[in-house]
């Protein structure tokens, strides 16, 4: 399954969980394979016995970590793996919030294979089939020296001709988690040349909340706007200048205030703010309670050129399946969402028109979409699966 397709399903089932969540609440036996109901336990028998830990970190609201209970962890081979190679452990989130503050643990569900000291081999997240899971965890009997080399030992040979080809093995054969760790440790090292078209590259994928690549990519913006996309760079400096920014209030809930990532723009003389905000606004309500339907047809109908295919998706589905008694003019919405299309178009813009076009009925204009989308896909030898299958039941009900 292509990265789209995961972030088109992330987009549903975060959506999925916010509303349904409140009646649901995960009541199903942990699967048997996982035998030891505590890590110390898990910890202990690996350090005598030499097999590593496997640790399933769930939420009870999350519809991906039910799937998984449901399904990967009762398939035979599943089993298998898991019984002949390692020590198994299921560890639910609410519960065990000091162990996910300590691991970075965000997304659910979250998988790790660690040693008995509790050092992370390799971790992974999301949803996994059964024949996914075993394709991802076979990494773990790899020699490669990307697996088996500490973070630090493999910065010590790196330079900006071959950094890429690092960081790239790194996320195969370890995480992105890894991966990430890597970059700012290479990143900060004081020869490390920021200038260097690798090492830009490096500070537009990865900088996160560090205010000093910010910074740099912010003053350099134009440099950036040279070798990548412009739209992109303005959504990810206007986000991370957001967070940055936020203040709470005396409850200790955050306070929504835009003016700081306009004050910044303003400062490094950058353009478009004001287009960004309701961007801004629902990729951060995505990691709570999601977008609200407001927010989510003002994306839609002022600014649907974003490249954050997740941000455009969860507000298009907000809006398919929610009861809001707003009215919502889905032809101004589908007529915004075309104008956006350029000449070399993707077929996941196509895809969202197939959602529009069907919400109002008109299923041929759907269906016509879907064809535009596959034949697309087709020509740049993408893999696509439409989406209308997969919520067609919740736009209908």
């Amino acid at each position: 399954m292509s990265n789209l397709r995961l972030h088109i399903r992330f987009s549903f089932l975060v959506l999925s969980a916010i509303l349904y969540s409140s009646a649901y609440s995960y009541s199903q036996e942990i699967p048997k394979v996982f035998t030891h109901t505590s890590l110390s336990k898990a910890m202990r028998d690996s350090k005598y016995g030499g097999k590593p830990v496997f640790a399933f970190v769930f939420a009870e609201w999350s519809i991906p970590c039910q799937r998984m209970m449901d399904s990967t962890f009762m398939d035979k081979k599943v089993i298998h793996e898991l019984q002949s190679d390692y020590e198994c452990v299921a560890l639910e989130a609410r519960r065990r919030k000091r162990f996910t503050e300590e691991y970075d643990i965000h997304i659910f569900p979250t998988m790790l294979v660690m040693d008995w000291t509790g050092e992370v081999i390799i971790r992974f997240k999301g949803y996994k089939s059964p024949e996914e899971f075993i394709k991802t965890i076979d990494k773990t009997r790899s020699s490669s020296r990307y697996l088996k080399q500490s973070i630090d030992s493999l910065i010590q040979g790196a330079n900006a001709d071959n950094i890429l080809t690092i960081v790239d093995s790194v996320k195969y054969f370890k995480d992105d988690y890894a991966a990430k760790n890597l970059v700012k440790k290479y990143l900060d090292h004081k020869s490390t040349d920021w200038r260097h078209p690798n090492n830009m590259f490096l500070i537009k994928e990865y900088f996160a909340m560090d205010k000093k690549y910010l910074k740099f990519l912010s003053k350099y913006h134009f440099k950036f706007y040279e070798r990548f996309d412009s739209l992109a760079i303005k959504e990810n400096i206007a986000f991370h200048v957001f967070i940055n920014s936020l203040k709470t209030d005396s409850r200790g809930r955050a306070k929504f205030e835009y003016k700081p990532v306009k004050k910044w723009f303003r400062k490094h003389k950058m353009h478009n703010a004001d287009k960004l905000e309701n961007f801004v606004k629902i990729k951060y309500l995505l990691w709570g309670r999601g977008p609200s339907i407001r927010y989510s047809v003002n994306l839609l109908k002022d600014y649907p050129e974003t490249n954050d295919e997740n941000v455009l998706y969860a507000s298009t589905i907000r809006l398919l399946i929610s009861n809001s008694r707003r009215r919502i003019d889905y032809d101004e919405l589908i007529s915004s969402v075309k104008q956006s299309i350029k000449e070399d178009g993707t077929f996941w813009r196509y895809d969202l028109l197939s959602l529009l076009y069907y919400k109002i009925g008109n299923k041929s204009k759907s269906d016509q979409a879907i064809s535009t989308a596959k034949n697309i896909a087709a020509v740049t030898n993408k893999m696509y699966d439409p989406t209308l299958p997969y919520i067609i039941d919740a736009i209908e009900n």
